[in-house]
């Protein structure tokens, strides 16, 4: 690795360059999160593939660069040139930042703003920029979330789920035929009409229009699954009081051995800083912590939690280690 390392310095890359690199020649990135990132430090479209092209030439001198698998970098970019220039102008346009907000109200607000502007540019990149714009990449990754979901013993037929921060619909659309119900809610506006839009045939699927401040439109003991897929990073955003609100919420319309299910809890912290603020956030919220934190995708590297409300009686509160 150290020579891998050494070649690609040799090609002047900045560090924090050398390192996605390294990690994606890993296995840690798959190839439309490395091109992401890449373009997430300010590179343009035309640097990377200048970069992408002096790698591929390496291949006939036999440097550790010449990989195949840094290789399908190139092919990825080709192939989705169009959608990583869109992505480029979006991180360019400064409509999005990391910044905190000030209050629990700024922090809707701004959430509102990006994603009604955000589904206009691109409705999957909107929800999920390493998709690089491409139908066919969101849907890889959004079945891969799926598949873990079944896993997890969390789908059925006879069960109902709640997805916060729903945007374009997507889980809506791949948990209709394994679902009794799914609502979907969102703050934004034009995600929620686009959401619609995509799921108007699906008769078991409702699509909301939220406020962001809590659940309070349903009822106590509604769902068996909650789901949170990049949502509550942006409610860390705009505060602990958000965030805990949330988790209280999601306890209190979970029925007894329901479960919760965060797909990465913050941006840009430490996974040990997400694991103790889960297991905290849970235990506030009387809900038993089941996954502490792992990393199983392949197309994105989303950090999963997982959580479940104890059930009532003592009798059934000795089965909670199968929650169901």
């Amino acid at each position: 690795m150290k020579k891998l390392q050494d070649d690609l310095a040799s090609y002047g890359l900045g560090d924090a360059l050398v390192a996605l690199l390294v990690r994606f020649q890993q296995g840690q990135l798959s190839a439309e999160m490395t091109l992401m990132y890449w373009l997430m430090l300010g590179h343009k479209v035309e640097e990377v593939e200048v970069c992408l092209g002096a790698l591929e030439k390496a291949a006939m001198v036999g440097l550790s660069t010449a990989e195949p698998s840094f290789l399908s970098l190139h092919t990825m970019l080709a192939v989705n040139r169009e959608g990583c220039q869109r992505i480029a102008d979006m991180l360019a346009s400064g409509v999005d930042s990391d910044r905190s907000a000030t209050s629990v109200e700024e922090g809707i607000a701004f959430c509102r703003r990006l994603f009604d502007w955000s589904v206009q540019q691109s409705p999957e990149a909107s929800v999920a920029l390493y998709s690089l714009g491409n139908p066919v990449l969101l849907t890889a990754a959004t079945q891969e979330i799926v598949a873990w979901l079944r896993g997890q013993d969390l789908l059925g037929q006879e069960r109902d789920a709640l997805d916060i921060g729903c945007g374009i619909g997507r889980f809506e659309e791949a948990l209709s035929p394994v679902m009794r119900t799914i609502t979907g809610i969102d703050v934004s506006p034009a995600m929620v009409k686009e959401a619609q839009r995509r799921c108007e045939k699906l008769t078991n699927v409702r699509v909301l229009e939220c406020e962001g401040r809590d659940l309070a439109r349903f009822a106590d003991a509604s769902f068996d699954l909650v789901l949170a897929v990049d949502s509550f990073p942006y409610l860390f955003r705009s505060g602990w009081p958000l965030l805990a609100r949330h988790f209280q919420e999601s306890a209190r319309v979970l029925r007894p051995g329901g479960r919760l299910a965060v797909l990465d809890l913050s941006y840009g912290r430490t996974v040990e800083l997400d694991r103790a603020d889960f297991a905290r956030l849970a235990q506030e919220a009387a809900l038993q912590v089941i996954e502490p934190g792992a990393q199983p995708f392949e197309h994105w590297d989303g950090w999963a939690f997982l959580a479940c409300k104890t059930r009532s009686t003592a009798t059934e509160a000795i089965e909670m280690s199968n929650c169901w």
